[in-house]
């Protein structure tokens, strides 16, 4: 199931060991379309999977042998997808995990030297895994990976496509201690599946990047936004949004998450940690960036709701009105949880996870729903880097959680 088309856009984090600031990574991405274009695809039927949408369903997959090795110990996972409620992807350092039983079990599809940092589905078999100077890409739900192109502007950083041949990429900059540095980031863009790419004018140095078709799109930079209508061709000679974010001042970055043509939701974080927090806002626009609702956190408006921690963490957009965020708090050993509906008008608390099932201080960790039901968050336990992998998954929209990997 793939109600919506979001950006797997994926924080690149670091930390200030010294004073404990946490920088989360965020996976923007949950469940994927069916496959589109190709060569003689099944002919796909319809299923209702939003408000108002529709997209054929995933052609069932061919029995045959798959390409699996020994799970072994697995270090950090950095990054997780899901493909509807039973199929899911994980990557991290050196490692990329899939499971096609809801996480019943977990099977490793790839070994190699490189830490992987995202990892981009438009189907159930068609896929990127973007790494240190590395872009896998999959044709065959992950039983094979090959390696593909890099820009000439600089390695990749982050990828989204709009279908199996079409999408954008961030390339350039440099890691820091507030993730991805946009000094020197280009846009590109590929339409042979990531084989070559081609620079596209972008309106600043972008950080984040997310296309629902092969013309609607948005890109984000520090915290500022703006969209697209003709595949990033052209960007507006003003932001679609620029929110009155004073505290924002040091390094600000943005991620964003499309959730439907016309709707989108950004994460803008200040980067600066202070008393044991780092401010960050979170927006929501549906109407094409006519509109924005501030969501919650630090948005300069009385009475908004906090976010779910001290520190920013990663976030999931369900569809246009719903989306689930985690927020790390590590002076509480916790790591908080809300659910937002409505198009951003409620935002319901929910359980934290507690320290010693997902760390809140040090790794990197990532969400995705494929569904308002079934999710996954991936990440790391463990007192000492690189750490332990962890796949915590929910049944009940992030109600409760259970292990299937690491604790």
């Amino acid at each position: 199931m793939r109600p919506v088309r979001i950006a797997i856009a994926v924080v690149l984090t670091a930390t200030a060991a010294a004073s404990g600031i946490y920088f989360a990574r965020s996976t923007a991405h949950q469940s994927a379309m069916p496959d589109r274009g190709g060569a003689a695809p099944a002919p796909p039927t319809t299923v209702a999977v939003g408000p108002g949408q529709n997209h054929p369903s995933p052609a069932p997959q061919p029995p045959g042998p798959t390409t699996t090795l020994p799970l072994g110990r697995v270090e950090a996972l950095e990054a997780v997808q899901a493909v509807g409620t039973q199929i899911g992807f994980a990557v991290g350092k050196g490692t990329i995990l899939s499971t096609r039983d809801g996480g019943r079990t977990w099977v490793r599809v790839w070994r190699g030297a490189q830490d992987l940092h995202s990892v981009d589905f438009v189907s159930a078999s068609t896929g990127w895994a973007v790494g240190d100077g590395a872009l896998l890409g999959t044709v065959d739900g992950g039983q094979h990976w090959r390696q593909l192109g890099q820009p000439r502007v600089g390695p990749l950083r982050r990828v989204h496509f709009s279908s199996r041949s079409e999408g954008w990429g961030i390339a350039g900059g440099a890691k820091g201690l507030s993730g991805l540095s946009i000094q020197a980031t280009r846009l590109v863009h590929t339409r042979d599946g990531g084989r070559t790419w081609s620079a596209l004018a972008a309106p600043a140095s972008p950080q984040s990047v997310c296309f629902t078709s092969a013309n609607d799109g948005w890109v984000a930079s520090g915290t500022r936004v703006w969209r697209s209508t003709d595949g990033g061709r052209s960007w507006g000679a003003r932001p679609s949004f620029a929110p009155p974010l004073r505290e924002f001042t040091f390094d600000p970055s943005a991620e964003l998450e499309c959730a439907a043509p016309s709707a989108a939701w950004v994460r803008f974080n200040s980067n600066e940690g202070a008393a044991g927090s780092s401010p960050y806002a979170l927006y929501a626009t549906g109407d094409g960036g006519a509109h924005w609702r501030c969501v919650l956190a630090s948005c300069g408006e009385p009475g908004m709701p906090g976010g779910p921690g001290s520190y920013p963490g990663p976030f999931s957009v369900i569809d246009p009105l719903r989306a689930f965020m985690l927020g790390p708090t590590p002076a509480a050993d916790s790591t908080g949880a809300v659910l937002i509906s409505q198009g951003g008008s409620q935002v319901q608390r929910l359980p934290g996870i507690p320290r010693a099932r997902l760390a809140t201080d040090s790794e990197p960790m990532s969400v995705s729903f494929g569904s308002a039901t079934h999710g996954w968050i991936v990440g790391a336990v463990g007192a000492y880097s690189p750490g332990r992998g962890v796949i915590l998954a929910t049944v009940d929209g992030g109600r409760s959680w259970h292990s299937q990997l690491g604790t």
